[in-house]
């Protein structure tokens, strides 16, 4: 691998990288946001009661639970955010399919026009594959966000993964409705899919990732 191709994997990896944590601290406001209106509300009832104003209890209550929900909700994506900065850890490293589906859905789910996303659970057991984690979830993100771009508002996308069997895995992402990909992927993309060893497969409703599951070039190249 030419080392023009590894300084453009790395400058992509960097964007990448900031654009998640772009998503993520935006999604991390808006979970203060909410807080901070909730106990505006809170003092409001405060005030009223001083007054001697009588309210229902269950707005209390509500209040709280919505509290509850945004914390947790705010723990939740800081744990998600912790094992996006891990990934980063080992250049090349034999990692779970599922979690790191599971990772790069939830972490595309902080887009402002992301779609609700099933992982099939009907999928064969879990595959491993030895690769770069970074720059995978860079490659799956990046197609998360053109299909979305593409799906209708309500539409539903399913990813489902095959090939325990085989040299290479499948990812299949596939809509409900027909979608417009005829620019997807783009140079940028087609890149860090050569460094994967990745075959584009598109359809009408959708596409699959064909991805080696061992890649000698890459772990020279990243190991070297």
């Amino acid at each position: 691998m030419k080392k023009d191709t590894i300084d453009f994997i790395n400058k992509h990896n960097l964007q990448f990288f900031g654009a998640v944590n772009a998503s993520i601290s935006h999604e991390l406001k808006n979970i203060l946001a909410i807080i901070s209106e909730t106990a505006g509300f809170l003092d409001d009832l405060t005030q009223l009661s001083k007054q001697g104003k009588k309210f229902e209890l269950s707005m209390l209550e509500n209040c709280s639970n919505s509290i509850v929900e945004e914390i947790e909700r705010g723990f939740d994506t800081i744990r998600q955010m912790n094992k996006f900065a891990h990934s980063v850890d080992d250049s090349i490293k034999t990692i779970s399919i599922a979690d790191t589906l599971a990772l790069t859905v939830k972490l595309s789910s902080f887009l402002s026009y992301a779609k609700k996303v099933r992982l099939d659970e009907n999928s064969a057991d879990d595959i491993t594959i030895t690769t770069s984690p970074f720059l995978l979830q860079n490659l799956i993100y990046k197609t998360l966000r053109a299909l979305y771009r593409a799906m209708d508002a309500k539409d539903e996308l399913t990813i489902e993964y095959s090939g325990k069997e085989f040299s290479y895995i499948t990812l299949d992402f596939s809509s409900k409705s027909l979608l417009d990909l005829k620019n997807f992927p783009d140079e940028k993309i087609n890149n860090v899919a050569d460094a994967l060893k990745t075959e584009f497969i598109i359809t009408d409703t959708g596409l699959k990732l064909n991805i080696q599951r061992t890649n000698d070039t890459l772990t020279a190249a990243l190991t070297d």
